[in-house]
Parts: structure tokens; sequence; C-alpha cells
């Protein structure tokens, strides 16, 4: 049974030891942060002050007179131990410790650390942290991101759930998911994870009815079998788990170390296990923004099959290659297929796979192509391609004709507009539709090639479960 979670993501009260009005102070930004966004009770914590921000500020926990369901610590390394000994006297459910200064450091932080978890288990708490960055939920306006707002993005409320080892790349992150639209249910940066640990969140967020997509940025695991068990669970049970995994190579292991005291393993050997568990494992950051924006659209994909429509003969070679060299297959057009393309295509165009309509093809001849392809059962994914830049094409126009498509099919469709500033701003306006969209028709295909994987793996997945289990 997955640990109860809850408190960190939808506390009634917070308490922030180390809270401050000094500008530049971690206190500062997370008492911010909460005052703007979260819309529990808020009690700052701090001895050096009787006020923050207008609000009564306590010398000691201790001293605060209603329940505090999480304490949000931010303290000097060397004090958290005591300060989390009142935390469990004041009978506090959770705690998250961004304070850095523990297990990465070795030596004496390593003791430190033993102690504050040993504490944190004699009061039956949880702890997430030492040494993160701690919990964004746009749903509860909880939000313990210390960097400055107009500095870091912050997506709005949505499916995909993040967790990362790493503060700062989970902060990058962040800010691409705001960019690209990603609506997130829940952001966790979890440090050293000297209690709960990734398995935990996982499993929780199985459970999380808002999330329907678990990514992870992870450095070492503490315990394999655990963490297998949790991602199959999540996609036994219909969530995409796409993980990226640092510390491939010797030197990557030991900056995992000195980072957050993990201890990474072989990654073959993790590789392995996370694909027989069912993940989608990506090999760096852009294509885990890639698999978020596949998966996030719920679509379940039957086979391999993929169909191209496209204004530029490059490009659907291109794609063609990333296609066939993913593990994915072109779609053998039926000739039924072939034949009413020929009748709605001019005679230069291209009636095989890829479909090219021609340089100077308008959005209502994408539109035939696409009708007729997305009717073929040889074809279980489409991908368009459009070369922005042409004149013929109306954006607004192959906006609705992409809309309609999405509509009227089951089919998965991505769409891919090379090229800069314009063809990306039209680029956006269609992934806003739903519709995973990219400017390389590699990175498109690297997302179809996601969504057959995880498809592919559930009902494999739910045999291995019982194994594991």
């Amino acid at each position: 049974m997955a640990r109860d979670l809850r408190p960190f993501f939808e506390p009634r009260s917070v308490a922030v030891i180390g809270a401050s009005e000094k500008p530049g102070t971690v206190g500062r930004a997370i008492m911010t942060n909460l005052l703007e966004r979260y819309r529990g009770k808020v009690y700052p914590v701090n001895i050096k002050y009787d006020k923050v921000f207008g609000l009564k500020c306590y010398r000691s926990i201790l001293e605060i007179p209603d329940e505090i369901d999480l304490a949000v610590i931010a303290v000097p390394a060397d004090v958290v131990p005591k300060v989390a000994e009142e935390c469990g006297r004041k009978g506090v459910k959770a705690l998250l410790v961004i304070s850095a200064g523990f297990k990465e450091i070795g030596g004496v932080g390593v003791e430190r650390e033993r102690k504050l978890l040993e504490v944190v288990r004699r009061y039956g708490m949880s702890m997430i942290g030492p040494n993160c960055l701690g919990i964004y939920d746009p749903y509860s306006g909880l939000d313990t991101i210390f960097n400055p707002s107009d500095r870091q993005g912050k997506p709005g409320p949505g499916s995909v759930a993040f967790i990362s080892q790493s503060g700062a790349l989970g902060a990058a992150l962040l800010d691409w998911f705001t960019e690209q639209g990603i609506g997130l249910s829940k952001f966790v940066s979890y440090g050293n994870a000297a209690d709960v640990d990734e398995s935990d969140l996982i499993e929780y967020l199985v459970e999380d009815e808002r999330t329907k997509v678990i990514s992870a940025y992870i450095e070492g695991v503490k315990d394999g079998r655990k963490f297998m068990r949790a991602v199959a669970k999540a996609v036994a049970s219909g969530k995409p788990v796409v993980v990226l995994k640092a510390g491939r190579t010797e030197r990557g292991v030991k900056a995992a170390a000195s980072h957050t005291g993990s201890l990474a393993g072989s990654y073959s050997v993790f590789r392995g296990a996370l694909a027989q568990s069912g993940a989608v494992v990506v090999n760096d950051l852009l294509e885990l923004l890639i698999a978020v924006r596949a998966l996030e659209t719920g679509w379940k994909v039957p086979g391999p099959r993929v169909a191209i429509v496209t204004n530029g003969g490059g490009a659907g070679v291109l794609a063609t290659d990333a296609i066939e060299t993913l593990g994915l297959k072109m779609a053998e057009l039926s000739n039924d297929t072939i034949e009413e393309l020929r009748k709605a295509l001019p005679p230069a165009a291209s009636p095989y796979n890829p479909v090219d309509v021609l340089g100077d093809a308008p959005a209502d001849r994408y539109e035939k192509a696409i009708e007729i392809v997305s009717r073929d059962p040889n074809v279980d994914m489409i991908m368009v391609i459009a070369l922005m830049q042409a004149p013929a094409i109306d954006p607004s126009a192959l906006l609705n004709v992409l809309k309609r498509a999405k509509e009227s099919t089951l089919k998965p469709i991505v769409f891919v507009a090379p090229g800069g500033g314009y063809a990306y701003k039209h680029l956006l306006e269609v992934q806003r539709l739903g519709i995973p969209s990219f400017r390389d028709p590699i990175e498109a295909a690297k997302a179809l090639s996601y969504l057959y994987t995880f498809s592919n793996a559930i009902d494999r997945v739910k045999k291995y479960l019982q194994i594991l289990t």
C-alpha cells in the first residue's frame, strides 16, 4: 500500500522554519510563494523576528497554538535535527527539508543525515529531502520553489507529474513545461531521499487521480526491487512512467554521489530492469519532453505502422528513416487508399507512403489526404509535416484541419513544422489543440515510438507485476 503523502501536497497548514523578509533568502522566497498561491494557513518561524510579512512569527514551532500538517525547513544544516525534533514533539506529519549539507557532502554530513532520519522515524513523520528544491502543486497552491518568479516558469494545472532528484534540473524542466503548455499535477524535487524516495512518490502518484503521466529524473535508486515494482504498478494501471537516468558513465556515477549522495549502479542493468517494468526510458532532457508531450494525450496504439502526409519530400525521407530506425514501420497503404489519393491529389503528388501533397498544397489538400489515410486499416498512427514557409498554407485554415482530424479519428496524430520563429509560433498553436507538435520529424518519430512502447507494455507488465508481488 502506498504511503500517505497527502500532507506534502494538500496540507491544511504550513510552518516555514527559517521564514524571513530579507531579500535574496530562501525563507523569503518560500513565504512569498505561499502567501501568493497557497490557500491554507501559513505560520512563519524564526527566532530573529516578531513578524514576517505582517504575520506573527514564532520562535519555535512548539509555540504555534494550532496543528501543523507540513513543516518546511530552511535553516542551517547543523540545527536541522534539533528543529526536526521540535516538529516531532509538535505532532507534525510531514517535513520538507530544503537545507543542504547532509549526505551529499560526505563526512559530517552523513552523520547529520543519520541523526535527522532517526528523529523522523522516532516520531513517525515523513520527510522529503534534505537538499532539495521541494514541492510545487498548482492545484493546492503549495509552492516551495525558491527561484525568483520573474526567472522561474511554473506550469498551470494539468495531468503530468514530474519528480526530480535534482532541484536545479527540475526547475529548468518546469520552464520548458511552461513554455510548451504542459500542465502539471505535481512537481517534487526530493534531493537526498533520506526517507521518502522515488518509489514512494511513484506509488503515491499511481493513486493520484490528477496524475495521468509520471516523469522522473533519477540519479540513483536505494531499493531496486521496490522501484521496479512501483513503476510496474503505474504502467499496469495505465499510467506511463518516463525515466531519465543520470550516472550512466563512471564519471557520471561519481558526480551523482557528490550531488545527492546517490549510489548509481550499472546503467545497462538499470535500463534493462526499467524496460521490463514497462518504463519509457529516455536519454536526455529533450527526449523526456517529447515523451511527455506524446503520452499525456492518453492515446493507446494497437500497432507500429505509421503514415506520413507531407508537403516536403526531404522531411518525409528523414521521417521515414527515423521511423524505421526506431523499430516502427512505414504503413503499406492499401490499394483502395492509393486509388483514393490519386483521385483527390494533383497528378504530380505521391499517393504512396510518405504521401507527398506537394509544396503548393493548401490546407484543404492536407485535409483530403489525412481523411483518406486515417481510414486505412493498415495505418496505426499518422505524422503530418508542414513546411509553414510555403505561400499556399494558411496557418489558421491548417489549424482547423488538424483540429477536425483530431476529433474525427481515433488514431494518434503528431505534427511537424520545421523552421524558425514563424513556424514555431504556429507549431505551438497546434500543440495547444492537444496534438503533440515538433520542429524535427525525428522528434515526432520518437514521440510515436514512445506511444507504441507504452501501449505495447501494459499487458506484459501486468503479468510481470504478479511475479514481483
